[in-house]
């Protein structure tokens, strides 16, 4: 007889348990990261001066906000000027990915707060999450964790060899994240409530073209 699968969620994992269920490496740096920290907004960008209201927002508010009002005040609007809309990919939240482990004996699932995905109704192929927003004064649980097993999920349901990229966020601090293979890595924060805003807003524009080519590929 077959064992029963025993379902384990999302918000449970910590980093270094990914690591050991899946092989996975956690390595300083990896060269994507590094070419990101190029990435500059221009000065004269069409887009600096309300970017330059959400930094000062967040830095009156960001210690103050619950993670609904974080997302509602500041992530929405945020990614809503990166305008991530094409023919190729969608945006989808709250979406469930689950995906079974160590010879389909265990299973692990949760819902995914942010992907962009091929679908028009059910996402397919996600590549790119953003997942686990916290506010600045609650850390209870492992953002990076959490991140990471919804990221190893997708790849494994993808069956593909692109990478896979996330961001988790814990109050001013964003953390991008890129997994090849076994290999993954996690970028310096950008502080939104500093010049590095700027610098966000560049990668994520930059992710949206990357994300565009991707998905006319596959």
């Amino acid at each position: 007889m077959k064992p029963k699968t025993k379902n384990k969620p999302f918000k449970d994992w910590q980093y270094e348990e990914v690591n050991e269920a899946f092989g996975l490496v956690r390595l300083r740096s990896m060269p994507f990261l590094e070419n990101l920290r190029n990435i500059r907004l221009p000065k004269a960008h069409e887009y600096r001066t309300v970017i330059e209201k959400y930094r000062i927002e967040a830095i009156d508010y960001i210690e103050s906000w619950n993670e609904d009002e974080y997302k509602f005040m500041f992530i929405s609007p945020f990614f809503k000027l990166v305008d991530f809309v094409s023919p190729y990919y969608k945006v989808f939240t709250q979406r469930p990915l689950s995906v079974k482990y160590e010879n389909d004996t265990k299973t692990t699932n949760g819902n995914v707060e942010f992907m962009l995905a091929k679908g028009l109704q059910m996402p397919k192929k996600p590549h790119f999450f953003l997942q686990e927003y916290k506010p600045e004064k609650n850390r209870d649980n492992d953002p990076l964790g959490q991140l990471l097993i919804a990221m190893v999920a997708a790849q494994k349901l993808n069956q593909d060899d692109k990478p896979i990229y996330g961001i988790y966020v814990n109050g001013r601090n964003w953390f991008i994240v890129i997994l090849e293979g076994s290999n993954y890595s996690t970028s310096n924060p950008y502080v939104v409530t500093s010049e590095d805003i700027f610098d966000l807003f560049a990668v994520l524009l930059f992710f949206k073209q990357e994300m565009e080519t991707l998905y006319q590929q596959i």
